[in-house]
């Protein structure tokens, strides 16, 4: 059988136990207030990140991993793995997945296996635990990418915020400037779709029924028939979390829905009150 390492970046926002159970190698993205820099998931925790939001005058800013951060993981599982296969969020949001290129380009070798999800968070994250499910079958690396890909095609991830400042000012508004303006009266729900920010629905609400009429779009969105496989993301707002959870699983049928806490690498172009929930059909 062939082993196959999987890799990803930060990003992914899959909780600690899930990235150690499935061994997926984790490249952390930089985090940066003012003159303070941190790696996020090692020297930032997303509560940490939350509180120095709420703390700190600073807007929060985010970097890639240099393309040598990457090289060196890559390198060392060369050394014990038949293949690599690298999930990385939407390139259109972030360079990170051209500095993963850029590694594997220096390498020169035809086992590393670069993925764009075309999601965010989670999303990226439930790619990442399905290439590493992938692995443990007796099957190559391409054939995990060819797989990886198509289930690309059926997810999808939603999202609602609190405030578009900090999407403005980090300049991830994608085609959500259509929302601009009104978010004083509505809830936004957006998703990501082809790579980028798309606005779905304004919700006339208060924050609770509008995360209800959240979960109908979401439900709404998906085929029926199937069972699911998806993630609830809060920005370290658990109780909240385990609503939308429970309000989907009434809507949606679940082989699998994990709650995963929202980190500083995408909490920091969205803010604070943010959640969101990502899924795709099994098929």
């Amino acid at each position: 059988m062939p082993k196959i390492a999987v890799v990803t970046d930060s990003t992914a926002d899959l909780p600690a136990d899930l990235y150690e159970e499935n061994n997926i190698k984790v490249v952390p993205l930089h985090v940066r207030f003012g003159d303070e820099t941190y790696r996020e998931g090692v020297d930032l925790s997303s509560e940490q990140f939350y509180e120095k939001i709420a703390s700190s005058k600073a807007m929060p800013r985010t970097s890639q991993p240099a393309p040598h951060e990457f090289e060196t993981i890559y390198r060392e599982l060369m050394d014990e793995s038949d293949g690599i296969v690298s999930l990385h969020m939407s390139s259109k949001l972030s360079g990170t997945y051209q500095s993963a290129n850029m590694a594997a380009n220096a390498i020169g070798s035809e086992k590393i296996h670069v993925i764009d999800s075309k999601s965010v968070s989670a999303g990226t994250g439930l790619l990442a635990l399905e290439a590493a499910r992938l692995s443990k079958l007796d099957i190559t690396a391409q054939e995990i990418v060819d797989r990886i890909e198509a289930i690309r095609n059926t997810l999808r991830l939603f999202f609602t915020v609190d405030s578009f400042d900090y999407m403005v000012k980090n300049g991830r508004i994608g085609k959500a400037t259509a929302f601009l303006g009104t978010l004083l009266s509505i809830r936004p729900i957006m998703a990501i779709a082809n790579g980028i920010v798309e606005p779905i629905e304004r919700v006339r609400a208060s924050r609770d029924k509008a995360l209800m009429r959240f979960a109908e779009v979401v439900a709404e969105s998906m085929p029926k028939g199937h069972a699911m496989r998806g993630a609830v993301v809060h920005a370290v707002e658990p109780e909240r979390g385990e609503t939308l959870k429970r309000t989907l699983e009434e809507l949606l049928h679940f082989e699998d829905l994990i709650v995963c806490s929202l980190g500083a690498g995408i909490g920091s172009h969205s803010g604070p009150g943010t959640i969101g929930a990502t899924l795709y059909p099994v098929v």
